[in-house]
C-alpha cells in the first residue's frame, strides 16, 4: 500500500514540477517589472493598484516609449547625415610666416637666347616658321632676329630628335638678374639665395622663400604689418624679348609677369593660378593667411592623405602637376621639362604634336576620368590678395637707373614694374569645420531623451539586457528539465533581485492531500 502511494504521489510530484516550471515562466516578467525595473511608470503598470490606475499609468509609459523611440529615429537619421558646422576665428600672429612667392614673366622665350640651332629644331613646331622655313608672323620680330634667320641653310641641316628641351627652356627664359632689377626684404637687400629656379609652364621662373629641405630652410617671417616690413621687387619684363609661338603656355597677348602666393611646401601652379603684374604701374599687394580645416569622409570629400609619388606634401596643385605628368608619360612617354620624375624628356616634335594636345584634351575632359582625380587636402593654406596700383614716375626711376643701366623713359612705362607685398595684418583667420553631432554628443542625445520620457540610463539599458539574458537562459534549462522528466525537483535559473515563488508548493500539495514524507496518508494512520 505504502509503495502504490508513493508511486502516485511521484507522479503528481512530476506533473507538479511542470506545471510550476510553466506557471514560473508566466509570472517571470510580471515579477521582474514590478520589482526590479528602473524603468518609470512600470511598477505602477505591473503593480496592485486599481485597473483604472493601471492603464492610465499603461497610456502614458506606451505614449512615452513611443515619443522617445520617434526621438531616437531623428537622432540616428541626423547623426547618420554628417552635417558639419563651420567654426571661424582670428587669431593674432606675432611672427607671421611669408609665403612662397613665385615670379615667371609671361614670355617663356627670349628671342635674343633663341640661336640658330635652336631654331633648326624647335623653330617649325613652335610656330616660328612653316614648313617652308619662312617666319609666320615676320612684322612681330625684330630685324636682327629675322637677319639670323636668313642665314640658316636648310638643306643641310638635319633635326635632332633627342635635343635637350630642359636645357633651352632655362636658356631662353628670362634670368634672374635681368628679370628682377632690384629686390628689398624689410627695406633691405635680399640675399642672393633668396631666389631659386622653378620651371613651371610659363618656363624660367624663381621662387621667394621656397622650401628645399627641412635643414636648410629657414623660412622669412614678418613682425609688423605694413609696406615697411614686406618685400618690394622692382621688374623688368623687356617686353622687346618677347618671342610670338605657338607654345600652349606662353601667350603673344600680354606683356607684364605672373606671380603666385602658395606655401613653402607646394609646388605653384601659376598656369591657372596667381596675378598679374603690368609695366609702368607700382602694385601694392596687401595678403592675409588662411588655415582652413576641414572634416574628411563621411563629412567632406577632402584628401587627408594625399598618395602622391613625386612630391614630400599633398596639395591641390602637386596633385595636378603629377596628374599631368602621368597623362603626358602615358600617351607620349615622356615628360615635358618643367614636370617631376624620372621619365625621359620629350623632344620638341612630341612636345607640341603629343603632349600638349593631350594636355588640352584633359583640360576639356576628353580624356577618361580616371586619369586625373584631385581633391582638395584637408589642411589648407590659402593667402587672399588684394590688390592697388598707382603710376610710376619714369623720370624718377631713370634717375634710379642712371648710375647701373641706361634707361629711358619710353623705356621704363613699356618694361617696368613694381610691386609690394605685405601683410595687411598679424593675424589669421581659422576656418574649420566641426561635426554637428559626434558621438558622445549621440550618446548625450539618446541618455537624455531616455532619461526624460522613461527615466531611464545606460544601466536601465544593461538592466534589460541581463533580463533577457536571464529569461533565455531559464528558459532553455526549464525545457530541457520537462523534456529530461526529472524527478530530483525542478532546477530554475532566475535573475537577480527576483523572489522564488514555486518553493513550497509541494509542501502544500502534500499537506492538502494529508501525506507525510514517507508518502503515507497521515490521516489514516
Amino acid at each position: 500500500m505504502a509503495e502504490i502511494a508513493s508511486d502516485i504521489i511521484s507522479r503528481m510530484d512530476a506533473d507538479l514540477e511542470k506545471d510550476d516550471i510553466h506557471r514560473r515562466k508566466r509570472i517571470y516578467f510580471p515579477t521582474w517589472a514590478s520589482e526590479v525595473s528602473d524603468i518609470h511608470g512600470m511598477k505602477h503598470v505591473m503593480g496592485r493598484g486599481s485597473i483604472f490606475r493601471r492603464l492610465v499609468w499603461l497610456v502614458v509609459l506606451l505614449g512615452s516609449t513611443s515619443v522617445f523611440g520617434i526621438q531616437s529615429i531623428h537622432t540616428f537619421q541626423n547623426y547618420l547625415q554628417f552635417h558639419h558646422i563651420t567654426k571661424l576665428d582670428i587669431l593674432f600672429e606675432p611672427n607671421a610666416d611669408m609665403p612662397a612667392l613665385t615670379i615667371c614673366n609671361l614670355n617663356k622665350y627670349r628671342s635674343s637666347a633663341i640661336t640658330l640651332e635652336d631654331i633648326i629644331h624647335v623653330g617649325f613646331h613652335m610656330g616660328i616658321v612653316d614648313e617652308n622655313h619662312t617666319l609666320i608672323y615676320p612684322h612681330l620680330y625684330t630685324d636682327e632676329f629675322v637677319e639670323k634667320l636668313g642665314t640658316v641653310d636648310w638643306d643641310t641641316v638635319e633635326e635632332d630628335e633627342n635635343y635637350n628641351m630642359t636645357d633651352f627652356t632655362i636658356r631662353t627664359g628670362h634670368q634672374l638678374e635681368d628679370l628682377i632689377q632690384r629686390c628689398q626684404w624689410k627695406e633691405e637687400e635680399c640675399a642672393e639665395d633668396d631666389f631659386v629656379l622653378s620651371l613651371t609652364h610659363l618656363g624660367a621662373c624663381y621662387t621667394f622663400n621656397k622650401y628645399i629641405d627641412a635643414d636648410g630652410f629657414s623660412s622669412h617671417n614678418a613682425t609688423i604689418a605694413g609696406a615697411a616690413n614686406g618685400l618690394q621687387l622692382i621688374l623688368d619684363i623687356e617686353e622687346i624679348e618677347y618671342t610670338p609661338t605657338n607654345d600652349l603656355d606662353a601667350g603673344a597677348m600680354d606683356a607684364g609677369v605672373k606671380i603666385m602666393l602658395h606655401r613653402p611646401t607646394e609646388p605653384p601652379y601659376i598656369k591657372e593660378l596667381g596675378f598679374a603684374i603690368a609695366p609702368g604701374l607700382h602694385t601694392f599687394v596687401q595678403m592675409r593667411h588662411e588655415k582652413i580645416t576641414s572634416e574628411p569622409y563621411p563629412y567632406t570629400d577632402c584628401e587627408k592623405d594625399g598618395d602622391i609619388e613625386y612630391f614630400d606634401h599633398y596639395s591641390l596643385q602637386a596633385c595636378r602637376i603629377e596628374c599631368e605628368t602621368k597623362i603626358v608619360d602615358k600617351y607620349c612617354g615622356c615628360r615635358l621639362p618643367e614636370q617631376p620624375g624620372n621619365a625621359r624628356v620629350c623632344n620638341p616634335a612630341e612636345t607640341h604634336e603629343c603632349a600638349h594636345i593631350k594636355l588640352v584634351e584633359a583640360i576639356e575632359g576628353l580624356l577618361p576620368d580616371e586619369e586625373c582625380n584631385c581633391r582638395s587636402p584637408c589642411n589648407v593654406e590659402n593667402y587672399p590678395t588684394m590688390l592697388s596700383t598707382s603710376r610710376l614716375r619714369a623720370g624718377f626711376l631713370k634717375r634710379l637707373f642712371e648710375d647701373s643701366h641706361n634707361r629711358t623713359e619710353d623705356y621704363i612705362r613699356q618694361n617696368i614694374a613694381v610691386v609690394t607685398i605685405y601683410y595687411e595684418a598679424l593675424n589669421y583667420e581659422e576656418i574649420e569645420q566641426i561635426p554637428e553631432m559626434s558621438f558622445t554628443m549621440l550618446l548625450a542625445t539618446m541618455g537624455g531623451n531616455m532619461g526624460l520620457f522613461l527615466g531611464g540610463s545606460l544601466l536601465t539599458v544593461i538592466q534589460i539586457l541581463e533580463y533577457c539574458f536571464d529569461e533565455t537562459v531559464g528558459s532553455f534549462k526549464s525545457e530541457r528539465e520537462v523534456n529530461e522528466k526529472t524527478t530530483t525537483g525542478p532546477v530554475i535559473v532566475l535573475p537577480a533581485n527576483t523572489k522564488d515563488t514555486t518553493n513550497g508548493t509541494r509542501e502544500e500539495y502534500r499537506a492538502r492531500w494529508r501525506f507525510d514524507n514517507d508518502g503515507v496518508d497521515s490521516g489514516h494512520m
